[in-house]
């Protein structure tokens, strides 16, 4: 093969290439409703990493409040 034909080869490639992603990126986003409800003072999304840190938040106030009562109840029958 001679260089000019991989050079016109290459060329037409990047050219469609070029021209497929900007067909994708000017295609419309699909449109993501969120539906948005309040359950225990938490706003939530409809969706599983908006519902795993909701859990993790509610896990680390429990381990919060677990902690406190323990610091300060620790020694409730002690009467020393």
């Amino acid at each position: 093969m001679k260089l000019a034909n991989v050079k016109g080869m290459v060329a037409k490639v990047l050219t469609v290439g070029f021209l497929a992603g900007a067909v994708v990126m000017a295609a419309p986003a699909k449109a993501q409703a969120q539906e948005v409800f309040v359950r225990d003072g938490f706003y939530a999304r409809h969706d599983f990493y908006e519902h795993e840190r909701v859990e993790a938040i509610r896990r680390h106030d429990a381990w919060v409040r677990a902690e406190e009562y323990r610091r300060f109840h620790h020694d409730r029958f002690y009467r020393g």
